[in-house]
């Protein structure tokens, strides 16, 4: 081992992470702080009208889906990774724990803004919020590792949150009971995208399981 493998893990982790937020891009990253900043500066503006409540609760999610299609929709040659040290399934999971910093950095704007002001209840904000925003994640880095479409993702992504407000909503109120449904969501789309993403590896690697 040499001089730079041997001081390559201390002297690399800032770099790589440098590198993976260059790859995903500030303009695909920062709208999910940045809603989040605008939404609390509204809440506090309008003193926490209920439409901006809604909207405070709600858009996080849907911006969470949207940005991990666009993040994950970047990679168009899968197979250069086989050319890395690399492999494809972390870089996968770095590129969502960039997006998961996002949604925590929204929500953390919009309770300190929020809460200021009396108007955002900590419960769905703290608990159903993050719970959809995991759930559109999941359903989003699966269909992009499936079909490779960022449109199709996103797509999707706005029809499971059209889905939630529409349906859901009306007839699950409780906080706990739609995080519940929520986080058994972005299990079952968490598993079936990583078994499609070592799946994706093996194809291109010629080998069969």
């Amino acid at each position: 081992m040499n001089r730079i493998e041997r001081l390559g893990y201390d002297t690399e982790v800032n770099p790589i992470w440098r590198y993976e937020i260059r790859r995903c891009g500030l303009g695909v990253l920062a709208p999910t702080p940045l809603a989040g900043v605008v939404i609390g500066i509204a809440l506090v503006a309008f003193d926490g009208a209920m439409i901006l409540r809604t909207v405070a609760l709600e858009v996080v999610p849907l911006t969470a889906g949207l940005v991990t299609a666009a993040v994950l929709g970047r990679e168009r040659m899968l197979e250069l990774h086989l050319t890395v040290r690399t492999p494809y399934p972390q870089t996968v999971v770095r590129r969502l724990v960039l997006v998961g910093a996002s949604v925590c950095g929204a929500v953390a704007s919009i309770g300190a803004l929020g809460w200021s002001a009396a108007a955002v209840a900590a419960g769905p904000l703290l608990v159903s919020t993050p719970a959809f925003a995991l759930a559109l994640i999941s359903v989003a880095t699966f269909v992009v590792v499936a079909s490779g479409s960022a449109a199709g993702a996103s797509a999707i992504v706005v029809t499971v949150w059209s889905a939630k407000l529409l349906v859901l909503d009306q007839i699950m109120r409780g906080v706990w009971a739609q995080a519940a449904v929520a986080v058994t969501l972005a299990a079952l789309f968490a598993w079936a995208a990583a078994v499609r993403v070592a799946d994706s590896e093996a194809q291109l690697r010629e080998v069969r399981a």
